[in-house]
């Protein structure tokens, strides 16, 4: 049986991955690196730690953190909603076996 909250997650998840996994990489890694190179290029101007010389590494910095953080992400929700799926599977074929004897 399929508490509130997986059937929250098998939504989202079957929503985010309707355009596929090329689709998804592209709109998160982005958007997320262009967020990222903000709160980072932020970060460094209160620290004092000077924007200008190294912009170029915080930009290619975001980029490296963003893709890993979005390929993880999608590896770990694809084997999480596949796994629901499977196991409510099998339990579905345990019902009908119950209910067939």
């Amino acid at each position: 049986m399929l508490t509130a909250t997986e059937k929250r997650f098998i939504k989202y998840w079957e929503e985010q991955r309707t355009g596929g996994r090329v689709k998804y990489y592209l709109l998160y890694i982005l958007l997320g690196t262009f967020i990222a190179t903000l709160v980072l290029s932020f970060l460094t101007q209160v620290l004092g730690l000077g924007l200008p010389e190294n912009l170029v590494f915080i930009v290619i910095g975001s980029f490296c953190i963003v893709t890993i953080a979005t390929v993880l992400t999608w590896g770990v929700n694809e084997k999480k909603f596949k796994g629901i799926i499977q196991r409510e599977i099998r339990e579905g074929m345990r019902r009908d076996e119950a209910e067939g004897n």
